[in-house]
């Protein structure tokens, strides 16, 4: 039996001890294991290294993906050419939605065996309880968020933190909930520009009474599409991917959108300062964290134990029952379901904040928020 490994698309905390548990697990029944460079094009072009106990053993602490990675949408005639000529009996695929939408092609196109990887850190894959890479990103966009009150309390301002996650709400709610936030500007539903504006302003003001100092902070979701305000998901000359989805901007999004509080506070008679910050690829590099490590390890070996039970068109999954969180499996059909909050009952978009219920979900993998107990000094 000789099996593909590949990584598609952005790269997240985990991949590495996925493909170490693949590995340990596929020598261990005395496979041959190809890793194939740079995702599905490594498939195209026939780009490939023998991976073994050596070469895996002690990747799982690195960030990122030894094998590379990229969006790369491929010619399935050429994948399965590739397939042939080095006589591979089955592919297993660590990736998101794109990467998994390949994957079932392979399957229901050519009967190719194939298991899937849970991966996207915007957590919007079905068939799974939370994706690999998500975990980190709600850590390190928290930190940052929580961090933010600094320049919003010291000077007097809202503090905007824009982040990945494209066009789901996944990362932004984790950012808000686990990072004090006072509100969400949305990916997955419409806003306006005024209302934004006038929720904005009466939060500023009302903690003053909080903190002692008029400030706020707002998460702002990467898709965030607002009307009054010409934002990177209305321009009509935005680049696609070979997915076909748009490269999003998040930090033309928050500036711009920190610019229009300002200039309608000055309209209003008292300006408001604001402090724009934006968070990209720190949400996907650095060092995995445990959570990360040891599910993406047993995902790894559970797509191989798919494969060896005959189950082909399979991703391993994480699972919860109760606090208890452990790796089943899920269909691909299922995975590639793209998984919204907006059909959950996670955030109250009315109001722009994240409820109990999303803290009920989260804290088994992430564990519990702390509340902000700050006041400010005051003149008399």
């Amino acid at each position: 039996m000789r099996i593909a490994v590949l990584t598609g698309g952005g790269h997240v905390s985990g991949l590495n001890a996925g493909i170490g548990g693949i590995t340990k697990e596929a020598r261990d029944k005395n496979w041959d294991v190809l890793g194939s460079f740079y995702g599905w094009e490594g498939m195209e072009k026939e780009n490939f290294l023998e991976l073994d106990e050596k070469n895996t053993d002690s990747i799982k602490n690195y960030g990122g993906s030894v094998l590379g990675s990229g969006r790369w949408k491929p010619d399935l005639s050429k994948v399965m050419k590739t397939v042939e000529d080095y006589d591979i009996d089955g592919i297993v695929a660590l990736g998101g939605d794109d990467t998994l939408s390949v994957l079932r092609e392979l399957w229901e196109e050519h009967r190719l065996p194939c298991a899937g990887w849970p991966k996207t850190m915007d957590n919007d894959l079905g068939g799974t309880y939370f994706s690999l890479g998500y975990p980190k990103a709600v850590k390190v966009s928290a930190q940052t968020t929580s961090d933010a009150f600094d320049v919003a309390s010291t000077h007097r301002r809202i503090a905007l933190v824009s982040l990945f996650g494209r066009a789901t709400d996944w990362v932004a709610a984790g950012a808000a909930a686990y990072g004090n936030a006072d509100m969400i500007v949305p990916g997955e539903k419409e806003t306006n520009l005024e209302e934004i504006y006038e929720k904005a302003k009466d939060l500023f003001s009302k903690n003053e009474d909080r903190y002692g100092r008029p400030c706020a902070v707002i998460v702002v979701a990467e898709g965030a599409s607002i009307n009054g305000l010409e934002t990177h998901v209305k321009s009509e000359d935005v680049h696609m991917d070979d997915f076909e989805h748009p490269k999003l901007d998040p930090q033309d999004l928050v500036s711009s959108l920190s610019d229009a509080i300002t200039y309608l506070s000055k309209e209003d008679g008292k300006k408001i300062n604001t402090g724009p910050i934006t968070l990209t690829y720190e949400l996907r590099n650095g060092k995995p964290l445990d959570i990360c490590k040891d599910y993406g390890y047993e995902c790894g070996k559970k797509c191989v134990q798919m494969l060896d039970e005959g189950k082909h068109s399979k991703m391993a999954a994480i699972e919860r029952k109760g606090d208890e969180i452990f790796v089943g499996e899920s269909e691909l059909a299922e995975a590639v379901n793209r998984k919204e909050v907006k059909d959950t009952d996670y955030m109250d978009y009315d109001n722009y904040k994240v409820t109990d219920s999303f803290l009920e979900y989260a804290s088994p993998f992430m564990g519990e928020k702390y509340e902000r107990d700050v006041r400010m000094l005051s003149p008399d």
